[in-house]
């Protein structure tokens, strides 16, 4: 009997990300926590993170990158957002890329609560257009 495999929208926009060229890396906070998704997209001078740690919410913002940036930990962002994954997954897929003329280019202090704690430990990293594997 074939197993019946439930595809839901986050599964859906997660393997879009990751085929638009998300890099998608895995954290813990300490050894027994939870388990953190963040996906990183570069462009040149910024990059758009999403992070989700399971349960109803997640986060995602658009920083500037530099020479020593910790695109984890932001202290200052063009924008953000926060909501349900599908939301967040939303909302980030469908920023304008910079340089556009009506894509945020102004940044703003860093709400608390945005980025993964600086005790974070990573587990693994991957680029594919699928993050099912995890």
């Amino acid at each position: 009997m074939d197993a019946v495999v439930n595809v839901t929208e986050l599964d859906v926009l997660l393997e879009t990300a990751g085929k638009r060229g998300f890099m998608w890396h895995m954290f813990r906070t300490d050894q027994h926590g939870p388990e953190v998704l963040a996906g990183v997209f570069q462009h040149p001078g910024c990059a758009d993170v999403f992070v989700f740690s399971g349960g109803e919410h997640a986060h995602a913002y658009r920083l500037p990158t530099g020479r020593h940036a910790d695109v984890f930990a932001p202290t200052q962002v063009y924008w953000w957002y926060g909501a349900s994954p599908v939301w967040t997954l939303r909302a980030v897929l469908t920023l304008l890329e910079p340089g556009h003329p009506e894509a945020p280019d102004t940044l703003i202090p860093v709400p608390p609560g945005l980025g993964i704690p600086s005790n974070r430990i990573p587990v693994r990293m991957r680029r594919r257009s699928s993050v099912q594997e995890y």
